[in-house]
């Protein structure tokens, strides 16, 4: 789980698959461990949008691409 600068909690996606796409016709998995990354390297108020976006079941825009929760099969 993440913490902003003052130490509190943002949405926690970790126990859902991730996937992104670039056009949100053809979707492709990506790790939190890449994830983490691509968001350690985005300011904190994004960040937090994106989190909560996300979890909320919307997509999210990040450098170049839509994030979402993988749907149910």
């Amino acid at each position: 789980m993440r913490t902003d600068r003052y130490k509190i909690k943002m949405e926690d996606i970790s126990p859902y698959p991730i996937e992104r796409s670039a056009d949100c016709q053809e979707w492709e998995d990506v790790s939190h461990e890449e994830l983490e990354s691509i968001l350690d390297s985005a300011p904190e108020d994004k960040v937090r949008t994106f989190l909560g976006v996300v979890r909320n079941g919307s997509f999210a825009a990040l450098d170049g691409y839509f994030y979402r929760i993988r749907p149910r099969s």
